[in-house]
């Protein structure tokens, strides 16, 4: 009798442990028949090794995005916040996503948009049709918006040619145009002509034309004549001149004379070929100063060449201060040569505080340290 009521009690301390630690190494936030947005049959699973903290204790009839975003608003710290709501997002099965992001949709937390762009960005990279079709049946607003862009980026990531017919054949809105956008930018890391057709489909606008110069950038990288010869064909005058500068700007690292022959001939005397010229000379000095030297020489005096020579004598004397001091000693008496002692004197000083003048005695014809 004794042996048979021990027996029953270790069953018992077994089964009650099972209970309280099962072994499927995952925890179930809540399980039943769910109704207008409250838990019915969804399942939520937490992998333990992602878990920050125990799970929220739930009770019946609780609304599913209150559950998922408790974690997360009560984190004041961004970075613990936003791992709590990756934490929720990952914790919603594929088959749920649509009935949550319903719930979502509808809150008004900032937690829940959040929350809301991480499923869709899961959904997309899992389905992407799918999430598309969810997105597009959204009202119009920022919840929509967000939605659509996140199908974008994921879609262009997976399978841009199916991602850009898409984006192609939405009708024209500020949503869809903010997700031709998003997947210019991710076009245009891999197949910048893509990136520009889409954007040169979009109406006007700032977004639009910093996507065409982003695109042409990538593209000049690789082909810089026929990106150039692209940009020549766009007939918005303030439009061309960016796009030719950051064409020029693109390819003066591989090509830096090639890049100074473009600003000089084909951007028009201003603001523009300015930013443009100091960014090539910033650029190409890297790799050849001397060359660089000898091109900022042939220019008439002017504003820009004053800045192209002050940038290049910065990078040169870090370089190579004699070889620098040599290119100006050669130099004859006049502006060009003014400028540059100015700014190699600068660029001692610079590296050494105490440096006034030439200190190592490298230039000569009067501008020798004494």
């Amino acid at each position: 009798m004794r042996i048979t009521v021990a027996l029953g009690l270790m069953v018992a301390l077994l089964l009650a442990v099972a209970l309280r630690h099962p072994g499927s190494g995952t925890v179930p936030l809540a399980k039943g028949e769910t109704s207008g947005g409250r838990i019915t049959h969804l399942a939520l699973h937490i992998p333990r090794s992602a878990q920050g903290s125990s799970p929220p204790a739930t009770q019946p009839g609780q609304a599913v995005e209150d559950i998922l975003l408790a974690a997360a608003e009560g984190e004041t710290d961004p970075d613990r916040r936003s791992a709590a709501l990756e934490r929720a997002a990952g914790s919603v099965a594929l088959a749920d996503l649509a009935s949550v992001l319903d719930s979502l949709a509808r809150d008004a937390r900032p937690a829940a948009a959040e929350l809301c762009q991480l499923l869709v960005r899961r959904w997309a990279e899992a389905d992407a049709a799918s999430a598309a079709a969810w997105t597009t049946q959204l009202p119009e607003g920022p919840v929509r918006r967000a939605a659509l862009e996140q199908v974008a980026i994921a879609w262009a990531n997976t399978d841009l040619p199916t991602a850009t017919a898409w984006i192609q054949s939405m009708p024209a809105g500020e949503s869809e145009q903010a997700a031709a956008v998003s997947l210019g930018y991710e076009a245009a890391r891999s197949e910048p002509v893509t990136a520009l057709s889409v954007a040169s489909a979009l109406p006007p606008s700032p977004q639009r034309d910093d996507l065409l110069v982003h695109a042409i950038s990538q593209w000049a990288a690789g082909d810089s004549a026929v990106a150039a010869d692209w940009a020549k064909q766009v007939p918005d005058v303030s439009l061309r001149e960016r796009l030719l500068a950051a064409v020029a700007v693109s390819s003066a690292e591989k090509d830096g004379a090639a890049a100074a022959t473009l600003a000089v001939n084909d951007l028009v005397a201003g603001e523009e070929q300015d930013r443009a010229v100091v960014s090539i000379v910033q650029r190409w000095a890297q790799n050849s100063p001397s060359a660089v030297a000898s091109w900022v020489a042939q220019w008439p005096d002017a504003p820009v060449r004053d800045a192209a020579t002050q940038n290049l004598l910065a990078l040169w004397t870090g370089q190579d201060s004699q070889a620098a001091a040599a290119w100006l000693d050669g130099l004859p008496e006049g502006a060009l040569r003014t400028t540059g002692v100015a700014a190699y004197t600068q660029a001692l000083a610079d590296r050494d505080p105490r440096s006034a003048t030439d200190p190592a005695g490298t230039l000569n014809n009067g501008y020798s340290s004494p």
